[in-house]
C-alpha cells in the first residue's frame, strides 16, 4: 500500500473515532436522587444533555410511551428530564409510589402532591409533612434550587403523560376519562357530554385535524394556545391562579399544573393516548423543541437591542 493510502486510511480511521467520541460525549448524562419517602429511598431520575433549555418532567412511571419519547428527544436535541421511578413487587412500572410510614403502608400519586390542598385532597394527615417534603425536593430538581422559580434561560416546564384509550372503555366510564372533551363544559347538544374535569379549564380548542380527542396540549396560561393550534393539536387552557385558589378538589388537586399556575410558572403538559398516541406526542416533542428554538432566537435578540 502507498504512503499516500496508508495517510488516507489512518486519517479516516481518526475521523470514525473521533465521531465515535463526539457521539458518546453527546450521550445523555443520567444522575439518580433518592429521596426519602417515609421509609422508602424513591429513585428520581435525571437525564441531561447539552442543546436545548428545556426540562420535561414524567411523574407516572408506567406512562412509558411518552417517557420513551422524552429519552429518545433529549438524547437526539438536548435538555432535561426528569423521571419519578417506581414499580410494582415485580419490577414492572406504576403510577403510584409506595412506602411505608410508622408501621402502615401508603401510596401517592407523585402529581397530587404540589399544593397544601392537593394534599388534603389525596394525602392521609399522618403523612402529609413527610409527603411536602418529598415534593418539595422534587420541585427543586424540576426548578431552582429554592423550587419556586425556572432555571436560567428555561420559559416554561413541560410535564409528559399517557392516559387510557376512552374508546376502549364501557360508555358509561367514558364521560369521566381525562379526555380534551373533558375539560369542556357539559353542554345540551348530544356530541359533547363531557365536562368531568371542566371545573380546571378556562377554554378548550378541538382541532378538526385531531382524530383522537385522548391526544392534547395542556397549558398553565393561554400565551401559547395560537402556536400549537395552529399546528392542529387541541389544546387545553387551564385556568388563572386567582380561580384556582380553591377547597375544591376538582380545582386545587395539587397537580404541578395547578402549583405552576398558583406559582406564576408557565407550563406545558404533552397528553396522548397510551396506546396509539406514540405518532402524536412524537409531533408534540418537535413542537416543544421547535418553540424552545423561537423563543432563544427572541431572548438572544432582545440582548442585542438592549446592548446597543
Amino acid at each position: 500500500m502507498k504512503t499516500a493510502q496508508i495517510f488516507i486510511v489512518v486519517l479516516m480511521f481518526f475521523i470514525v473515532l473521533t465521531l465515535a467520541v463526539s457521539a458518546a460525549d453527546a450521550a445523555p448524562v443520567k444522575t439518580t436522587h433518592k429521596i426519602k419517602l417515609g421509609d422508602a429511598q424513591v429513585n428520581v431520575n435525571i437525564y441531561e444533555n447539552a442543546g436545548a433549555s428545556v426540562t420535561f418532567f414524567a411523574p407516572h412511571h408506567n406512562e412509558q410511551i411518552g417517557l420513551n419519547l422524552a429519552k429518545d428527544y433529549v438524547n437526539r436535541n438536548g435538555g432535561r428530564l426528569i423521571e419519578i421511578e417506581s414499580t410494582d413487587e415485580r419490577g414492572r412500572p406504576q403510577r403510584y409510589v409506595k412506602f411505608t410510614f410508622g408501621g402502615k403502608n401508603y401510596s401517592i400519586d407523585p402529581n397530587r402532591i404540589y399544593t397544601d390542598n392537593g394534599r388534603s385532597c389525596s394525602v392521609a394527615p399522618e403523612i402529609n409533612e413527610t409527603v411536602k417534603n418529598f415534593s418539595d425536593k422534587v420541585l427543586k430538581l424540576i426548578l431552582d434550587a429554592d423550587g419556586k422559580n425556572l432555571r436560567p434561560n428555561e420559559r416554561f416546564i413541560v410535564a409528559v403523560h399517557n392516559n387510557t384509550d376512552v374508546s376502549a372503555k364501557a360508555e358509561k366510564a367514558q364521560s369521566a376519562d381525562l379526555t380534551a372533551v373533558s375539560f369542556i363544559k357539559a353542554q345540551s347538544t348530544k356530541n359533547i357530554t363531557h365536562g368531568a374535569f371542566e371545573a380546571q379549564a378556562d377554554g378548550v380548542f378541538l382541532s378538526n385535524t385531531e382524530t383522537d380527542e385522548d391526544n392534547f396540549i395542556f397549558l398553565s396560561t393561554p400565551a401559547h394556545i395560537g402556536y400549537f393550534a395552529e399546528k392542529g393539536f387541541n389544546v387545553v387552557v387551564q385556568k388563572p391562579a386567582v380561580k384556582l385558589q380553591s377547597k375544591q378538589c376538582t380545582i386545587d388537586d395539587g397537580s404541578l399544573s395547578v402549583f405552576a399556575a398558583q406559582t406564576a410558572i408557565p407550563y406545558i403538559c404533552l397528553e396522548a393516548d397510551g396506546v396509539s398516541g406514540y405518532a402524536r406526542q412524537s409531533r408534540m416533542f418537535e413542537a416543544i423543541y421547535a418553540l424552545v428554538q423561537a423563543e432563544q432566537k427572541q431572548i438572544e435578540s432582545s440582548n442585542v437591542a438592549a446592548r446597543k
